[in-house]
């Protein structure tokens, strides 16, 4: 590599670039994969899958997940000892945790939604290093808290590639659920960076899902708010679904909320949809909180050789826990 040269990445809506150093080939980054709240793919699938490439993830769980059972106390025992994953608390019941505070203030939420989450989880053997709030929304005073008890939390972004923990205790984060849909191109850019600047690449999502629960297929028509496919729509299940119009846009995100799916016919109200898909468009269309098996695999398989799996707690351990105050992006 030439210095002074400048690679391209894609990102979100546009091209970014960051310098690259003349020493910044060869380098080995990381991979620091989470999941949130709790299903039972996390047992079964998740981590039996993450076993061939030595890989570990860190789960957040929600309380009122396991005792609404989908995931065991055992599960998450089996996950911490046996997969060597963390484990971390996504509070007591997943509530809006600025609008808790609004209403009962800072303490009770401390008490309520962290607190009993952390020792319910604590006295089954668990060990509660890092949180995530609840649709990662938070405030200023909510994460001075959360600091206090806590190693990182986490935030949204759109590049979420960063050396260690940001000035402000955050980790960065970007879901690989369908409601995030990063392509897998734009998903490989971002696994070589890392490689090649030796940073973490910090990637969440919630399950991983059998191909079977998601259709793609090609668009036959396009009205205002809904699309036509040429074949029959085939899905075991019609509840919750998202749909990315356009499989290999070069921009991440875009993913719509689905309102109806009958025959061969896509209702979403009020998209637009003539500006975001053309006929012969190839979408996907699924659960927005689910990932396709052969997609997380395909980056499982990529990743291999390039970044070293890491949970949260053991990257910060790793990196000394130093404070970055992220990418200098220039437009």
């Amino acid at each position: 590599m030439i210095r002074g040269w400048r690679r391209w990445i894609l990102i979100g809506m546009g091209f970014l670039f960051f310098p690259l150093s003349a020493g910044a080939q060869g380098g080995r980054g990381y991979l620091v994969l989470s999941f949130d709240d709790g299903y039972p793919s996390w047992i079964q699938t998740i981590a039996p899958e993450l076993v061939p490439y030595g890989g570990k993830a860190t789960a957040f769980v929600n309380n009122q997940r396991i005792h609404n059972r989908f995931i065991r106390f055992e599960d998450l025992k089996t996950l911490q000892d046996r997969y060597g994953w963390e484990i971390g608390t996504h509070t007591y019941h997943h509530y809006n945790a600025v609008e808790f505070v609004k209403r009962n203030g800072l303490e009770k939420w401390m008490a309520e939604e962290v607190d009993r989450s952390v020792k319910e989880l604590t006295d089954k053997g668990l060990k509660i290093r890092s949180l995530v709030f609840p649709f990662n929304i938070f405030d200023r005073g909510l994460t001075e808290k959360v600091r206090e008890r806590f190693s990182s939390y986490r935030r949204w972004e759109d590049f979420p590639i960063a050396e260690g923990r940001r000035e402000d205790g955050s980790i960065p984060g970007t879901s690989i659920d369908l409601a995030g849909y990063v392509p897998m191109s734009l998903l490989r850019q971002w696994i070589t960076y890392a490689q090649e600047q030796g940073k973490a690449l910090f990637l969440y999502g919630h399950e991983v899902l059998p191909d079977d629960r998601f259709f793609e297929g090609k668009v036959a028509e396009v009205g205002s708010d809904y699309l036509i496919a040429e074949g029959e729509i085939s899905l075991p299940d019609r509840t919750a679904l998202c749909l990315v119009p356009d499989k290999n846009t070069l921009k991440r995100g875009g993913t719509l909320r689905v309102g109806e799916v009958q025959g061969r016919k896509v209702t979403i109200p009020g998209s637009d949809l003539p500006r975001r898909v053309k006929v012969g468009s190839t979408f996907i269309l699924g659960p927005c909180y689910g990932t396709p098996l052969s997609y997380f695999r395909e980056m499982l398989a990529f990743c291999s050789g390039r970044l070293t799996f890491l949970t949260t707690e053991a990257f910060l351990n790793l990196k000394g826990k130093p404070p970055d105050p992220g990418e200098k992006v220039h437009p």
